[in-house]
């Protein structure tokens, strides 16, 4: 069983700034349809074609639809995919489109008729107008036309989840087809007691606790700009473009926030799993590789010393007895946005694979 997450004001942020998206688009392809639909009657058929009456048509439809749909959308893409299989998502898309699309046929059909003919808003006349265009081929055409975009703003909207939020667009523009230098932080996040957790519940109840955990951090993830690189098993990858990262500290603030996250949903945890989770995090930053590699499996890869680095941190904390360590260089940049200081932990801590040693901070 996977209950939702507990709804956040940075979720509806997020889901009405998603929202905001979709409806520009939405609108600028009605908008263009509009105007195809005009110019191939003007120049083909002669048909009388009011543009901007059917344009209003259209965009009160556009209108009702997103009212409608649109938080159907978000809430099966982000919020029911943790607990669904795709096809039921998409059943469920399919079956709230249809009924969405006959109560929007209904809402402007008779807006259109008025605008038409100059009579009072749904009229008999109008109503009747309603369903004999409900029985044409225009509207099904229609309605196949606006499938078709839904079906690709689902699409698009999970390529997005995939790569992370303004990824898909710099992949769209080749950004990364040729492999390019950039400054990044890195965290890397690891489950406490991990092995233990997994023999005392089961592979299967172990896997659903990861699900969860990593559900619960996505929020704060992307609240402080993160971008979520990858998951190897208990482990979750995080990195900022520099900037970003060290902005107010923003790295080390994911984690905190992360771990304020987790301990909030701790009654769920401890009655679902009879478990805490405790991540541990490894902080380090500086430059690497960047691009897209594979061909079956195509993703964006980063490589470099910094990664490999902040993973040997990462398995410093229990040496340390501490849930996060930060490499010298890189408190060294954020350390005024900690008012109360950190602790150094290691003047010099070796770190296997490296000759050279490095300093370890940690809150206080």
């Amino acid at each position: 069983m996977h209950p939702p997450l507990a709804q956040t004001s940075s979720f509806r942020s997020r889901a009405f700034r998603l929202m905001l998206r979709v409806a520009l688009s939405w609108y600028l392809i009605a908008l263009a349809k509009t105007a195809y639909d005009y110019f191939l009657l003007k120049n083909n058929s002669g048909e009388a074609f009011d543009f901007w009456h059917w344009l209003v048509g259209i965009w009160v439809a556009c209108t009702v639809g997103l009212l409608l749909l649109g938080p159907l959308l978000i809430f099966l893409l982000y919020r029911s995919l943790r607990a669904a299989p795709y096809w039921k998502v998409i059943a469920y898309l399919l079956g709230g489109y249809t009924a969405i699309a006959l109560l929007v046929n209904f809402v402007t059909m008779p807006i259109i008729y008025a605008l038409d003919t100059k009579t009072s808003l749904y009229s008999p006349a109008g109503w009747v107008f309603a369903w004999n265009y409900f029985q044409t081929a225009n509207y099904w055409a229609v309605f196949i036309f606006w499938l078709v975009v839904l079906l690709l703003t689902a699409v698009v909207l999970l390529v997005n989840e995939k790569y992370g939020p303004g990824m898909f667009s710099k992949l769209l523009l080749g950004q990364y087809y040729r492999p390019r230098r950039e400054a990044r932080v890195f965290m890397f996040l690891d489950m406490k007691s991990s092995t233990t957790h997994a023999e005392n519940l089961g592979e299967a109840t172990y896997f659903n606790l990861l699900k969860d955990c990593f559900a619960d951090m996505t929020g704060p993830i992307l609240d402080n700009a993160g971008e979520i690189y990858q998951y190897v098993g208990d482990e979750v990858i995080v990195c900022w473009p520099l900037a970003k990262g060290l902005d107010q500290g923003r790295c080390v603030r994911t984690f905190l926030a992360i771990k304020a996250q987790l301990e909030r949903r701790a009654k769920h945890y401890q009655t679902q799993y009879g478990v805490q989770p405790v991540f541990k995090a490894g902080f380090h930053f500086g430059e690497v590789m960047a691009g897209e590699i594979g061909v079956i499996k195509r993703d964006i890869t980063y490589s470099g010393d910094v990664i490999n680095t902040a993973s040997r941190i990462q398995t410093l904390c229990n040496e340390y007895d501490t849930d996060h360590l930060i490499s010298g260089p890189l408190w060294a940049q954020i350390a005024d946005y900690f008012p109360q200081g950190a602790m150094r932990v290691s003047s010099g801590a070796a770190l296997r694979g490296r000759t050279e040693r490095m300093d370890l901070w940690r809150l206080r």
